[in-house]
């Protein structure tokens, strides 16, 4: 049997997960992610190291979601995750943390990473007839003109359309994933995992695998719909979480 350790690494894209997931906590989805993939049944020892992805970062102060993450981080980790095939068992030593900087310059940390924007320029509002809407009292026409002009419709209203319609978003920690997964090829001695369905990193796992890696994708929610790589060629592992 081969005893030699193994190494790797669960890429989290926090975002991408179902709330009842969040809500189960990150020990128990790390757990249920390495117990689906197939390990070297050689293999009874390992480490395994676990980076959550998402917007940590509002100007230069960690976000109160941050905040409570890494608090259940630093409480379910250091944790020995059992993981049971056959008449063996895997043992691997996890890890986990925000991912805050980049895997190959940890001490450097990448900030504003989530921001408070102003109306999606690509949002549109139908016109009522267009719809079949023949209420005088519809909203859209007011929707209309409140993103158009970027001002309250009502006459003497001063009020802007960035203090009534703006949403937050994630910056930089898709590319920061990215670049991570790429870097991990050179780091780890077993497989690199993502717990993500956004397609946006298949390019990523591509070159993971066209690079001598071992990859898997755990999608965290169903579909019929998923795009992966044609056959021929490394393949990538897609397992339901």
């Amino acid at each position: 049997m081969n005893d030699q350790p193994l190494h790797a690494i669960v890429f989290i894209d926090y975002d991408n997960l179902r709330q009842d997931q969040k809500s189960a906590g990150m020990l128990d989805v790390v757990t249920k992610v390495l117990v689906l993939v197939p390990w070297d049944h050689s293999i009874t020892r390992g480490r395994c190291e676990v980076r959550v992805y998402g917007g940590w970062y509002e100007g230069d102060q960690m976000t109160q979601l941050a905040q409570n993450l890494s608090a259940e981080l630093q409480r379910e980790f250091p944790a020995i995750i059992r993981v049971p095939f056959g008449n063996n068992t895997l043992a691997l030593g996890a890890n986990a943390e925000l991912a805050v900087s980049l895997l190959q310059e940890p001490g450097h940390h990448l900030f504003n990473t989530y921001r408070r924007k102003g109306k999606p320029a690509n949002v549109r509002v139908e016109k009522p007839n267009d719809v079949g809407c023949v209420d005088a009292a519809c909203v859209l026409p007011q929707m209309r003109k409140l993103l158009k002009s970027g001002n309250c419709p009502k006459e003497g209203c001063a009020v802007s359309n960035c203090d009534l319609v703006y949403r937050h978003e994630q910056k930089i920690v898709d590319t920061m994933l990215t670049c991570d997964l790429i870097h991990s090829v050179d780091r780890v001695s077993g497989r690199v995992i993502l717990v993500s369905g956004d397609d946006d990193f298949l390019p990523p796992l591509r070159t993971v695998l066209l690079r001598g890696g071992a990859a898997v994708r755990c999608h965290p929610k169903p579909s019929t719909q998923r795009p992966s790589f044609p056959t021929g060629g490394p393949q990538l592992l897609e397992v339901d979480l």
